[in-house]
């Protein structure tokens, strides 16, 4: 369960996108590449809803993930993820993309995610 904050002007089009295509991460980052991001882990009891919607019993954890994203020298995003702790690994490795190896096309549809 994901919920995020982006500034108006810098995707002032964020609303409009059909996210059952395509990831939110997916589209920011085809709009601007990302240069920047912060990552913070906890552990965490969740509210009910959130147990329903991750079909979560009612005394598992869920692995929360707080993160701030910035592009072109700004803060532009703050997201915060919701994952069940018994179904969940959190690994890092980021290398930003240097602009010989990016496209137009980089952003990834869901259904290439889910094979």
């Amino acid at each position: 369960v994901e919920d995020r904050h982006v500034l108006a002007d810098f995707a002032p089009d964020c609303l409009q996108q059909d996210f059952t295509k395509v990831t939110p991460s997916a589209y920011l980052t085809g709009i601007s590449p990302l240069a920047e991001a912060e990552h913070l882990v906890r552990a965490s009891v969740p509210n009910a809803a959130i147990r329903q919607q991750l079909q979560m019993g009612e005394s598992e954890p869920s692995l929360v993930i707080l993160r701030r994203t910035w592009s072109q020298g700004r803060p532009v995003t703050l997201a915060r993820l919701h994952h069940p702790g018994s179904r969940y690994e959190l690994t890092g490795h980021y290398r930003p993309r240097t602009n010989a190896n990016r496209t137009n096309g980089d952003v990834v549809e869901l259904e290439k995610l889910q094979q």
